[in-house]
């Protein structure tokens, strides 16, 4: 499954169906260093790496709540705690 789409800019849009292919598109922005569209929200390089450290320090209940979250409310809590 393609999770990634080539806009006409040069970024990339993805259209991530589960939690985990949400979590991987945010990773691949930052193996990627550009930022891309999640769900309909741009999120920088700056945002995915902090999702990713809040993520990365969750446990396993709580990373599945955490990746159910849509990408600009996990930017929104993952920023509100890396600062």
């Amino acid at each position: 499954m393609t999770y990634f789409r080539k806009r006409e800019q040069g970024t990339f849009e993805t259209l991530p169906s589960n939690p985990e292919s949400r979590i991987k598109a945010i990773k691949g922005i930052i193996k990627r260093k550009q930022y891309a569209k999640i769900d309909g929200t741009m999120i920088d390089l700056y945002s995915a790496s902090a999702i990713c450290q809040v993520y990365d320090a969750l446990n396993d209940k709580n990373k599945r709540k955490f990746a159910s979250m849509s990408a600009d409310k996990m930017g929104l809590f993952a920023l509100r705690f890396v600062s």
